[in-house]
């Protein structure tokens, strides 16, 4: 039965409230016990100062009569008052029958002082119930003794145990109902979470937690699972895209492959013929490569894998080779091509090689779908802590239902179909960008141009 957590609660809760009950039976017994010595010292010491006042105010006869009647008013068994003499015989004293056995007077009183006191607490052969006693030293030497049994307080703390024995057990079983209720309906969250576990197990992956009122732990491991399972919904979804866009771009590269092999051998080719076909296989097969490889790199990056490397770079200067790369291009389309670098350093921490291609990735891009005769311009800017790469270009521009997915791997627009590539290229861009920190914005207007701008975080003040 321990083996389950909501045992172990119930008992650990059952052991907690037993051991607090007991500590505040303890703090209360103490309390009560030592309120109720107080109250029979503070009786005693008024009395003894009373008999004494009378003592020597009315002489031995009136204080005897006086303690003959104050021990029958109390009860005879119940307290004794008598006075002795310096020489220890009893001049004065109520009824002594029901203490026997008792001694009046223990030889280390003799050296108590003048109008000075004692309390003791002594025991009686035979009687069950201790008595109280006071001792008090008059002024012409005799001793002034009262005792007073505490059987009332003693039968009234034995009651007090009692009864809090049964309270005890009383509080311990409903502590362990209430523990035991407390537990089951805190983990009755996790029973959920375990259920929609199970369920995902069954190839449900629509399954949610739903929520409860558990606790804000509870809400929140919900919320957790909930969300990890929203990622993993969504991751494969993902994955049965590209799983999709693989087979669809694959196909095409590993069918011109077999089809120049198919035709190579089945003709009378000579080796011009199989050395071309050979040139076509090893074109095609890094075409592959490249898709294969550029893929793996989107996917350790969106999964935070990537190992980055962090070296201190110009951004203005790594924009203007990039400009540079691509100059040859945009001559070849009558392109202008403008590149705006501000003078003054720009540096962040970045993989240099990955931010580069991602740069020249947007940049190709750009380059690509503006028509002959067109501009393309590239601008570094900063924003307070953020450096600010701007490409625009006066090409066709994006079809707004083609917007929200041109980061989408594989995803190409139609008319971007008639164009080389494998819709790789803004998908790398994007991915090497968020696990810098940054983003990319776009803005297009079709037949009017598009508009890239990568926001990266992070500036290196120059010492």
């Amino acid at each position: 039965m321990f083996r389950t957590l909501t045992s172990r609660l119930t008992v650990r809760y059952t052991i907690l409230f037993a051991v607090l009950s007991i500590v505040v039976f303890v703090i209360v017994y103490a309390t009560l016990s030592s309120s109720m010595k107080q109250k029979v010292d503070k009786e005693l010491q008024e009395e003894v100062v009373e008999f004494g006042g009378l003592y020597q105010a009315q002489g031995l006869a009136t204080l005897d009569a006086v303690l003959q009647h104050e021990a029958a008013s109390e009860g005879l068994d119940r307290a004794f008052f008598l006075l002795l003499s310096p020489e220890k015989e009893i001049r004065a004293s109520s009824d002594l029958s029901s203490w026997q056995g008792i001694d009046f007077m223990p030889d280390d009183l003799d050296e108590l002082g003048e109008n000075q006191h004692v309390l003791r607490t002594i025991s009686i052969p035979d009687r069950a119930r201790n008595v109280r006693v006071i001792y008090k030293r008059l002024v012409d030497g005799h001793l002034l003794e009262i005792g007073v049994s505490v059987e009332d307080k003693d039968a009234l703390m034995a009651m007090y145990r009692e009864m809090f024995l049964t309270a005890i057990m009383v509080m311990i079983l409903c502590g362990s109902i209430m523990g035991r209720f407390t537990a089951r309906r805190a983990m009755s969250g996790v029973e959920r979470v375990t259920q929609a576990a199970v369920s995902i197990g069954k190839d449900n992956i629509n399954q949610r937690v739903l929520p409860g009122n558990e606790g804000a732990e509870i809400d929140g491991l919900a919320t957790a699972f909930n969300d990890m399972l929203a990622r993993i919904q969504n991751l494969l979804a993902e994955l049965q895209d590209v799983t999709n866009n693989i087979a669809h771009d694959l196909r095409s590269p590993i069918t011109r492959i077999r089809g120049i092999a198919e035709t190579t051998a089945t003709g009378e080719a000579g080796i011009e013929e199989y050395r071309e076909m050979a040139g076509i296989i090893v074109e095609e097969c890094d075409r592959l490569v490249e898709m294969i490889n550029t893929m793996l790199e989107i996917a350790t990056a969106d999964s935070g894998l990537a190992k980055f490397s962090h070296e201190p770079v110009n951004v203005g200067e790594l924009v203007a080779q990039s400009c540079d790369l691509f100059s040859p291009l945009a001559e070849e389309k009558s392109i202008v091509l403008e590149c705006k670098i501000p003078p003054e350093s720009i540096k962040i921490e970045t993989d240099i090689a990955r931010l580069q291609r991602a740069v020249a990735n947007i940049l190709d891009n750009a380059i690509k779908y503006t028509p002959d005769g067109g501009t393309v311009s590239v601008k570094v800017e900063r924003d307070g802590q953020t450096a600010m790469i701007l490409i625009a270009d006066s090409g066709i521009g994006i079809v707004p239902s083609d917007l929200p997915r041109i980061f989408e791997r594989f995803y190409r627009g139609d008319h971007s179909r008639s164009s080389s590539g494998n819709g790789l290229g803004l998908s790398y861009a994007d991915a090497v960008i968020r696990a810098h920190g940054g983003k990319i914005l776009v803005e297009s207007l079709q037949t009017k141009g598009s508009s890239f701008t990568v926001v990266l975080p992070g500036i290196i003040e120059s010492s």
